[in-house]
């Protein structure tokens, strides 16, 4: 609902209230079976909305209309949906179109990916036949509506907003400093006018209703919420509350949701949660970690148990019940037995040893929100470094360096980092090839275009911005994602980037620092609009060229074969890889160790609900995790099911490693979305000899309950075991959190770790295939096979190879697979337990020598130091 009267000249155009689950709670006024011929626009804003209608009512073209503006994947066709039965849509899209003739367009209505406006081309007439819609074109406007996502508490939207509506002057958003200082103007501004226009009681006004009025204290509350000034946001939340009971009793369930989480998050934050967390938001919370200070829990507790009295079945808020009562720790006895989660629901079965969080002890001492993380050597000096960036629009990036004693020291003004704001993530590589590994700043994703920012590392512990001169600063986008590849062979590694409401972008390194945008003629962008939401690379059908994959929030999933002529062919239903039509977070890689890169793509519902229904064994509504294990044919076969990865989780950050070192790669899951009801466990997964995959989160002490994004593994005290990093933080100011450093507790297993070093293909060997064949005691001979690259999705682990080798091995060769001098190294009687070098086209390998320490303890002796040949 668009808020009318004097509130409208600062608001207009925004729906402030939980609209998807407003919607969903309003009948579906069109159930008839008739069969129609659809259009769509989906735009961001309900300002983009209004102004859509507006044009549509003087009659301007509506397919038009959508290839200009729509960020649905239907855009490329006009808005075409094909032929659709009502029923078939969405709660709040199918009561949008009752009424509407042929010819006629709906009113405007939320839906989780924007604001919707449909058209009706016309009724199927009788005994026609026409292909069916494209479930994976319009995948977010379809009955998957049954699920439940989650109620938004935080005012991301909101803040967005208002910043949008906010004076501002030409190319505003091409600078980092510049989007901060408007972000907090905008947000002061908004905040004062509102509360002035409530004051003067806006209500008096003639066409202003009671459902504007709480509208308007419930968008007053969201802009507090996403300052994390919970205290003023909460006044305004029951203010809210209040006009819901007294003139619109269809919104009293929303809005108790929407206090108990505010309450509960009130809660953690008096409770120091977010800044001191210690175990207490690890799950399952241990006994005797309950909160000190408990009010604010207590009436969390008596707003969600008012919102079951009239929903019991809903598990979003069930689930929320649970958690409140673990702040007292009372969980499970006091909870009410027919909204019980029981304990056994979230148990491991197999233990692999309790991570311990030493962050603090480390000196990773910093508080962010969402935001992106590298792992890898700065320095040369043979000790991971740790790199952070921030969402928030203010947000600093951190350089930690690492001191070689288990500790680290914050260098980011020495590193000349200092400045550099915002950056939903990062991503390194060595562009230039001169060994020194530089970083990518990746910004707009989930909200406008943006600038990206090129950091080149000068080799000497410090960096310089080269975006401009690099030619990679002449374009804004919305982007998360990208990849550094080699699409040519020609040693220089390129850039793709996958955008989102736009096409994606391919950047050829033109091996002189800088690069050129081939988008168009590569066929990389002829794939139109798209919201791309991770990519990664590999050499899939072994054509010895590099390949790309895109996963998208909104729609199928893209394959582009490389041509061998820096051009790409898209085969994603030819090889089977389409994913759910709501993709996250993906990478390649060898999860059976057969030497063929699989693919792994995330599915990503903001839906507890959802979540909730993995734990407790329930029917999905949503689509699950994607596994597809490659045939070696060029084409991949879905093993989803059959390895037990049938699950919907929520995974935003998202990475692989192998946490015991038996050679098989694990897969960590930081789980959220920006609303504050989104307190969800983050997922470790064992990988099972590969063959299947099992939760053991409780048992390894990683269920971090808040917003993971940057994940990284990495071997921080080069003692041969992986330790897990996690930027944890939400999309708001009110969502800040402390950092994560996860040690390994170590399993006795054997390993080594190998540095590549190119020659004619790129200096960090990103693309080189590794194979360690290796005999375990009793078991044979087997291989494992690693290709170089950094990793999954909003985190970076190093590029040096970590290879867990199980118990008990004796190597029996290593091999490597340069991609671009088409040559293959053979290593033998390589000792174990050590880190080594293989650089290109040499007939030895060098041996290095690794201080080993002890995350976030003292430095070992000297004598201890070398690491075991």
């Amino acid at each position: 609902m668009k808020i009318r009267g004097p509130l409208g000249v600062l608001f207009v155009g925004i729906t402030f209230f939980c609209s998807a689950n407003h919607a969903a709670g309003s009948p579906a006024q069109n159930s008839s079976s008739r069969e129609l011929f659809l259009q769509v626009i989906v735009v961001r804003s309900s300002e983009e909305a209004q102004q859509v209608v507006e044009r549509l009512k003087k009659g301007a073209d509506f397919g038009q209309i959508a290839r200009e503006e729509s960020i649905d994947p239907t855009a490329d066709s006009g808005g075409f949906m094909g032929e659709y039965e009502p029923n078939a849509l969405r709660t709040e899209l199918r009561a949008a179109l009752n009424g509407v003739g042929e010819g006629q367009f709906s009113a405007v209505v939320h839906i989780p990916s924007g604001y919707a406006i449909l058209k009706v081309m016309r009724e199927k007439r009788e005994g026609e036949t026409a292909a069916p819609a494209d479930p994976a074109r319009s995948f977010s406007l379809e009955a998957t509506g049954t699920v439940k996502y989650v109620n938004d508490v935080d005012g991301l939207a909101e803040a967005e907003a208002v910043l949008l509506r906010f004076p501002k002057g030409p190319n505003w958003n091409s600078d980092p400093g510049n989007v901060c200082k408007l972000r907090k103007e905008s947000l002061a501004t908004s905040i004062s006018r509102l509360k002035d226009l409530l004051a003067k009681d806006a209500g008096a006004a003639a066409d202003h209703t009671p459902y504007d009025t709480m509208e308007a204290h419930f968008a007053l509350a969201q802009l507090y919420a996403y300052q994390g000034r919970m205290d003023p946001a909460l006044e305004e939340y029951k203010a809210s509350y209040q006009m819901a009971v007294a003139s619109v009793p269809g919104a009293v369930p929303q809005m108790e949701e929407a206090l108990g989480i505010g309450y509960l998050h009130k809660s953690e934050m008096e409770n120091d949660i977010y800044s001191s967390p210690g175990e207490r938001c690890l799950f399952p919370m241990r006994p005797g970690l309950a909160y000190k200070n408990t009010d604010d829990s207590n009436t969390a507790i008596g707003y969600f148990l008012n919102y079951l009295d009239k929903k019991p079945e809903e598990l979003e808020v069930r689930w929320l019940l649970n958690l409140a009562y673990m702040t007292l720790g009372e969980y499970p006895d006091a909870v009410p037995k027919k909204y019980l989660i029981p304990p056994s629901a979230f148990e491991s079965k197999e233990d692999v040893g309790r991570f311990v969080d030493v962050a603090g002890d480390a000196g990773l001492n910093m508080l962010s929100t969402a935001g992106g993380l590298i792992v890898d050597d700065f320095e040369n000096n043979g000790l991971l470094d740790v790199v952070t960036s921030g969402f928030e629009s203010c947000g600093p990036m951190h350089y930690f360096h690492n001191n070689g004693d288990g500790t680290f020291t914050e260098r980011t003004k020495e590193a000349g980092l200092s400045g550099l704001v915002g950056g939903l993530n990062i991503l390194q590589a060595n562009y230039n090839n001169d060994g020194c590994i530089d970083i990518l700043v990746m910004r707009g994703g989930w909200e406008f275009p943006q600038s990206k920012t090129l950091l080149r590392n000068n080799c000497n512990g410090t960096f310089t911005d080269v975006t401009a001169e690099s030619g990679l600063g002449q374009s804004v986008s919305s982007s998360q994602a990208a990849v550094w590849v080699d699409i040519n062979n020609d040693g220089f590694l390129d850039l793709f980037v996958g955008n989102e409401n736009g096409p994606a972008q391919l950047f050829l390194n033109k091996g002189d620092g800088t690069f050129e945008d081939i988008s168009m003629i590569s066929g990389i962008a002829g794939d139109g609009t798209a919201f791309s939401k991770g990519v990664t690379a590999a050499d899939y059908d072994g054509d010895g060229y590099m390949d790309l994959y895109v996963s998208n929030l909104n729609g199928r999933n893209l394959l582009y074969h490389n041509n061998h002529n820096n051009t790409f062919k898209e085969v994603a239903l030819k090889a089977g890889v389409p994913g759910t039509g709501r993709g996250f977070g993906t990478w390649f890689f060898d999860y059976d160790n057969d030497g063929l890169p699989d693919l792994f793509v995330t599915s990503y519902f903001a839906s507890v609900d959802e979540t909730m229904r993995t734990y407790l064994e329930l029917p999905h509504n949503a689509g699950t995790l994607k596994l597809y294990r490659n045939l070696g044919d060029g084409t991949f076969q879905d093993v989803t099911q059959e390895v037990g990865l049938d699950k919907v989780y929520m995974p935003m950050g998202a990475n692989f490693g192998d946490i015991d070192n038996d050679g098989y790669l694990d897969i960590y899951l930081g789980t959220g979305n920006p609303s504050y009801g989104s307190v969800i466990p983050n997922v470790l997964l064992r990988n099972h000899d590969g063959k299947y995959f099992v939760d053991v989160t409780a048992s390894s002490g990683t269920g971090e309950l808040h917003k993971g994004h940057g994940v990284a593994f990495a071997d921080l005290g080069n003692n041969g075991n992986e330790d897990l990093l996690e930027e944890v933080g939400g999309a708001t100011l009110g969502d800040i959190h402390t950092f994560r450093l996860f040690k390994n507790p170590g399993h006795a297993n054997d390993w080594i770790t190998i540095k590549l070093v190119g020659v004619k293909t790129n200096r960090m060997g990103i693309g080189a295939r590794i194979r360690v064949t290796v005999e375990n005691e009793g078991q044979g001979r087997r291989s494992i096979c690693r290709t170089v690259g950094s990793g999954g999705s909003f985190g970076s682990s190093p590029l040096q190879q970590h290879i867990g080798l199980g118990k008990s091995a004796r190597i029996v060769s290593v091999e490597v697979d340069w991609p671009v001098s088409k040559t293959k190294q053979v290593f033998t009687e390589v000792q174990k337990n050590q880190f080594i070098q293989i650089q290109e086209l040499s007939e030895q390998y060098t041996r290095l020598e690794r201080k080993s320490f002890s995350v976030g303890g003292a430095r070992k002796s000297a004598s201890a130091a070398v690491t075991s040949r």
